[in-house]
C-alpha cells in the first residue's frame, strides 16, 4: 500500500509528494470514491422525499403528504442500510418538526418514556463497565478477598 519508509528526520514530509500524473489519478480515484452506490442510497431518501413533496397531491392537510414523504425517506434509508440504523431510527426526531408534522416535544416524548430511559441508562452503564473491565476488577477483588 505505502512504499515510503518511515523516517526519523523531522524535515521529511509526513505525506508523500506526488507528481502531476499521480494527482490526476488521485482526482479520478477520489471522484470514483465519491460516486458510490452507498452515497447514492444516502441521497435517495431526501430525493424521494422531495419528489413526493413536489408531485403528490393528497386530500386533507399538507402534514399528511409530508408524513408520507418522511416515511418514504426513512424507509429508503432502512431498506438500503445506507445510514446506520441508530441514525435512521432517530431521524424522525428532526424530520417531523422540520416538515411540520409534529412538534419536537411530542416526538421526543414518544421516543423517551420513563422505562425506556431506565433501560437505556442501564445499557449505557453496562457498556461502560465492560469497556473499562470493571467486571473483571470486581471479580478479581472478590476472589482475592474470598480466599
Amino acid at each position: 500500500m505505502d512504499n515510503h519508509p518511515i523516517s526519523e528526520d523531522p524535515k521529511t514530509p509526513l505525506l508523500p509528494l506526488h507528481d502531476q500524473i499521480q494527482r490526476s489519478q488521485s482526482f479520478h480515484s477520489s471522484l470514483k470514491s465519491i460516486l458510490t452506490l452507498k452515497n447514492f442510497f444516502v441521497l435517495l431518501g431526501p430525493l424521494l422525499c422531495t419528489i413526493i413533496c413536489l408531485c403528490v397531491k393528497l386530500d386533507g392537510p399538507v402534514a399528511s403528504r409530508n408524513m408520507l414523504a418522511v416515511l418514504v425517506w426513512v424507509f429508503a434509508w432502512w431498506l438500503t442500510e445506507a445510514v446506520p440504523m441508530p441514525i435512521t431510527s432517530m431521524s424522525p426526531l428532526f424530520l417531523f418538526p422540520l416538515f411540520g408534522i409534529a412538534s419536537a416535544d411530542d416526538v421526543a416524548h414518544s421516543y423517551m418514556d420513563d422505562v425506556i430511559a431506565l433501560l437505556l441508562g442501564s445499557f449505557i452503564l453496562a457498556l461502560a463497565v465492560e469497556h473499562y473491565n470493571i467486571h473483571r476488577r470486581l471479580a478479581l477483588n472478590y476472589k482475592r478477598t474470598d480466599t
